[in-house]
């Protein structure tokens, strides 16, 4: 669940967006963050950035990868919610250095998501196809199963679930084995797949027609979510 550092992170579009969302859009933090908390918060909105969450989604800043999916710190800070907590490259590289999702250039000048195989998606077995997702959720809830970042299903009767981390995925794993759908027995394996497959360096990703994002950082830990932005958006778009 979000916190309140947690809440900083954005989506892209964000300078398209500040066109569109209207008197509605809340005001950046009136709180300045400083020390560790700062550079925590940083560290957060990058590793969002490059999350595959927002990359499937974020057509201007996959633009701007090159072909080793680095993006220069600069395109970064230029990012409206970065500058809300810095102004400063040298601070977004210090914070990021920390992480273990962001990779940086021997120079310190470009970053890019760190390239390793997610084990946080659960593939079902014997659950109809046709399956309202509702209840499929329902069924997951009552197992325990922890938050839920996706669920799609696919052919064959099968369901592919996303959790938030390995370890909830495991759980979840363990908390489904043993359950039947409909008389039958619920097949459940853990998949696991690069966090950049089917993203295109230097071009929007297949299929992105835009989301929602959030738009603002509540000091509460509340995200406020705003406008939906196009694909291929206009240069000085981004978070």
């Amino acid at each position: 669940m979000a916190t309140s550092t947690d809440a900083v992170v954005q989506g892209g579009g964000e300078k398209k967006a500040e066109q569109q969302e209207g008197a509605g859009k809340p005001d950046a933090p009136a709180v300045k963050l400083q020390g560790e908390e700062l550079m925590e918060a940083i560290r957060k909105q990058v590793e969002y950035y490059f999350s595959r969450e927002n990359l499937v989604q974020d057509a201007y800043l996959v633009s701007k990868m090159d072909r080793e999916h680095f993006v220069e710190v600069r395109v970064i800070a230029d990012f409206k919610m970065v500058k809300t907590l810095t102004t400063d490259d040298a601070v977004i590289v210090e914070a990021v250095k920390a992480s273990s999702k962001i990779t940086l250039d021997a120079d310190g000048k470009k970053l890019r998501p760190t390239v390793v195989n997610a084990r946080t998606t659960l593939i079902l077995r014997n659950i109809p196809t046709e399956t309202k997702e509702e209840a499929v959720r329902e069924f997951l809830k009552g197992a325990g199963v922890g938050t839920l970042v996706g669920i799609r299903a696919d052919v064959g009767d099968n369901w592919f679930v996303t959790l938030e981390t390995e370890d909830a995925a495991k759980q979840a794993l363990e908390a489904v084995k043993p359950l039947k759908w409909e008389g039958k027995a619920v097949g459940c394996a853990i998949k696991s797949e690069s966090l950049l497959k089917g993203i295109t360096p230097g071009s929007p990703p297949k299929g992105a027609n835009g989301a929602f994002v959030p738009s603002a950082y509540a000091p509460n830990g509340a995200v406020q979510f705003g406008y939906v932005y196009p694909q291929g958006g206009e240069a000085g778009q981004g978070g």
